[in-house]
């Protein structure tokens, strides 16, 4: 197993993680700085002076925090490529491969950015993070013009005791850094970005129940004198089944195409059904013109969603051409007898909408006609929107979803039904804009869904302010699992662009209908129990980034501090001049009896900023260079390596070095020539300085 780890953390590269954090954990924090700084002394010699300020910041997630704990895999991991930038925070590095050789500075942290009120820091972690198994993470690609995008079907939980998450294998070292495969371009430089979105449980949510069972659901009407009716249209005496009511609506001379050749005939809802906008009911029923004569009578189903009246133009459903006047005209068929035309009605199921919250009477726009809203989409399906198996991950996810949901309690019956193609939630808002959900039980067959569960959202046209708007969101649905007690998750990396043009987007295949509608697998609990969900975030562009670079050329790189009488020195510690390399100042300090763990037996040296540099806060700088102790008879120097993060005095770290320089035997053997005349000449070679610009400043 441990073979198997180290193998993977050398050829895969973490590019991400994130941490949150927490001010009221600063005790906490301090035991664990301290903590991780001897361990870093203990392997790569390399220590620093000070520890107060930004050190504690950080380094409270460095050690044992990663996220081994989150189960990740092929299952709720996905990759991919889409077009818009990272929303909450981007950065770009112009001397990436610096670092990537780097074997001390393992990572880089951002500076902290806030979303959704608090603070956060992205974290690149050049070689893979050690420590792991080597809020969606983006990385630009030149060559395609586009973001890699990693994310996960699940939400994060941060907590006191788990700060960081994140991704351990994101890409491949070496495919990241072949500039042919464009993720590293222009010589040395790379972006990454990051959207953090903090989901909320649903404030809006509707229960959909089907009633089958009715203590009287038939009505007949026996029309008197049918040959003698002059009148476009008549209807029938209002009746009730299954708490609503109705009438049948009759065309004797029939309309549209049925007109002089075949009686119309309709099952409508009340005028003075009341209704909350956007509110409908599925309808299943059969009308009929009855045989006098004990002959078979003339039937035809309905199967349809019925608005309230006022709200579309979906409150009456029938047939233009219900029966031929043929038919009718002859009295041997016995339709119609002695001038009597009967009629009839049974309603097999009428559905029922619970909302909650409960209304006012107001929906989220209801000054729209639910039949606009209802009928724009028909012709609009998911095709130009180009999925597929790199970019669509399912997965399972403990949270419910944060938009909307949606629960059926008699979903067999929209199943089994061959002309109800779909379910159209009421609308809910997210962003300023309208939303519904839209669920094919059996699939949508105009974007090659049959035989799936299908699964949309469209946005209503009348939130769009201007013609031309454009409104990029993030999908995720949901469908319950109940043997799981979790929330089966299907998304894609890119986004969704929604327009006049194109209101609906989202996937045709979802879960195959026979895997859904068989109980074992828990889609379907309760004998006819589901539930659906969907979360919509809009998506900004980031209005805060850094741009980080590394400068290698300098005019004089080097600095030498020549000691005199350094036998004769008493004091703990020495500063050399002041000196300027890459834009900042910088001392050397020297301990000549030694501190820390070369206290009594090692010179200690380090490299120190100066303490009148100006740093924003949570400013770091990276650095390379080396610190040496010259040989004055032409022999090896002692030198030791400097690659390192500082934090301005003030705010963490600003001085590196070493407690166990080189060792006082050393010093004192005249003959190794580090000590001539009593004279100790010590020097700094700075190689790599980098400097970050933060924007807006």
């Amino acid at each position: 197993m441990s073979n198997h780890y180290t193998n993977t953390v050398s050829t895969v590269l973490l590019l991400f993680f994130l941490f949150i954090s927490s001010a009221s954990s600063s005790s906490f924090i301090r035991q664990y700085t301290d903590g991780f700084n001897k361990n870093f002394q203990q392997e790569n010699g390399a220590v620093p002076d000070s520890i107060r300020g930004e050190a504690h910041y950080l380094r409270q997630h460095e050690q044992e925090i990663s996220s081994r704990d989150y189960k990740l895999s092929a299952s709720n991991t996905v990759k991919g490529l889409r077009d818009r930038p990272p929303s909450s925070y981007s950065l770009k590095m112009e001397s990436f491969n610096t670092l990537l050789k780097s074997t001390n500075a393992d990572k880089y942290v951002s500076r902290p950015f806030s979303a959704a009120g608090y603070k956060w820091t992205l974290v690149v972690y050049p070689n893979g993070n050690k420590n792991d198994n080597g809020a969606g993470f983006y990385v630009f690609n030149r060559v395609e013009k586009k973001y890699l995008t990693i994310q996960d079907t699940d939400g994060w939980r941060f907590s006191y005791f788990k700060t960081m998450w994140g991704f351990s294998q994101v890409l491949p070292v070496n495919t990241f850094k072949d500039s042919n495969n464009g993720y590293l371009y222009d010589g040395d430089h790379c972006e990454f970005g990051v959207d953090v979105t903090t989901p909320t449980v649903f404030k809006e949510s509707e229960l959909f129940t089907v009633t089958d069972k009715f203590y009287n659901p038939k009505y007949t009407w026996s029309i008197q004198k049918f040959s003698t009716l002059l009148e476009d249209s008549y209807y029938s005496d209002v009746f009730s089944i299954g708490g609503r009511r109705w009438n049948i609506k009759v065309y004797p001379g029939g309309c549209a195409t049925g007109k002089g050749k075949a009686v119309s005939m309709f099952l409508i809802l009340n005028a003075n059904e009341k209704f909350r906008p956007y509110e409908k009911i599925y309808v299943g029923a059969k009308l009929r013109v009855l045989n006098q004569r004990n002959f078979n009578n003339v039937e035809k189903q309905i199967d349809n969603w019925y608005n309230g009246p006022g709200y579309g133009d979906g409150y009456g459903w029938g047939y233009y051409e219900f029966i031929p006047f043929s038919d009718l005209k002859d009295s041997s068929k016995g339709f119609l007898v002695n001038d009597v035309l009967m009629v009839q009605v049974e309603i097999e199921a009428i559905s029922s909408t619970k909302y909650f919250p409960k209304e006012n009477g107001a929906g989220p726009n209801p000054n729209v006609g639910e039949a606009d809203h209802l009928h724009q989409h028909q012709e609009i399906s998911s095709r130009d929107h180009k999925v597929s198996v790199s970019s669509t991950v399912n997965g399972l996810r403990d949270r419910p979803p944060s938009s909307y949901s949606l629960k059926m309690e008699s979903f067999n019956k929209l199943l089994n039904s061959p002309y109800t193609e779909r379910y159209q939630s009421r609308p809910f808002t997210v962003g300023g804009y309208n939303w519904t959900l839209m669920v094919y039980p059996n699939g949508n067959k105009k974007d090659s869904g049959s035989g799936y569960l299908s699964l949309y959202v469209a946005i209503d046209n009348s939130t769009l302010v201007a013609g031309q708007q454009e409104v990029y969101a993030d999908l995720r649905f949901y469908v319950f699992n109940n043997n799981e007690r979790k929330y089966f998750t299907i998304q894609d990396t890119n986004v969704w662009r929604f327009n006049v043009f194109k209101m609906m987007w989202g996937f045709s295949q979802v879960l195959p209908v026979a895997t859904f509608k068989d109980p074992a697998n828990g889609y379907l609990y309760d004998g006819d129990h589901c539930e659906f969900g969907v979360d919509v975030t809009i998506p900004t562009t980031y209005q805060i980034s850094e741009l980080f670079s590394i400068a290698d050329n300098f005019y004089n790189p080097k600095f030498t501090w020549t000691i005199r009488g350094f036998s004769t020195l008493f004091k703990d510690t020495y500063y050399s001049d002041l000196f300027s390399i890459g834009g900042r100042t910088w001392t050397i300090q020297v301990n000549p009896s030694g501190r820390g763990t070369g206290a009594g037996k090692a010179l200690s040296m380090y490299l120190n900023l100066d303490v009148n540099e100006k740093f924003r806060p949570y400013e770091k700088i990276y650095v390379r260079g080396k610190l040496r102790v010259l040989n004055q008879r032409g022999l090896n120097n002692i030198e030791r390596q400097l690659d390192i993060w500082y934090q301005g005095p003030g705010y963490g770290e600003y001085s590196w070095g070493y407690h166990e320089f080189i060792s006082f035997s050393d010093l004192r053997d005249s003959a190794k020539g580090f000590v001539v005349n009593d004279v100790l000449m010590v020097q700094a070679e700075l190689e790599d300085i980098s400097s970050t610009k933060y924007l807006p400043n």
